[in-house]
C-alpha cells in the first residue's frame, strides 16, 4: 500500500519551507516574474564606491605598463 496521508503532506510541506528558505532576495535577484526590486541606498552607495575603486584600479595598470 502507500504512506498514510499524513505522511507524505509532512513531507511536501518540509521541502517547500526548505526551498524557501534558501531563495535569495538581493536587489539583482531573477525572480522569474521578470521584475526586481528597486536597490536600497545602501546598495547604490556600494555600486558607486565599487566603481571607483574598479576605476582606480584600471587607472593604476594602465600608468604602470
Amino acid at each position: 500500500m502507500g504512506y498514510p496521508a499524513g505522511a507524505t503532506q509532512t513531507t511536501t510541506q518540509a521541502t517547500q519551507t526548505t526551498q524557501t528558505a534558501q531563495n535569495p532576495t538581493g536587489a539583482g535577484v531573477d525572480t522569474g516574474a521578470g521584475t526586481t526590486r528597486p536597490k536600497t541606498e545602501a546598495e547604490l552607495e556600494a555600486d558607486r564606491l565599487y566603481e571607483e575603486r574598479m576605476e582606480d584600479e584600471y587607472a593604476k595598470r594602465e600608468g604602470g605598463a
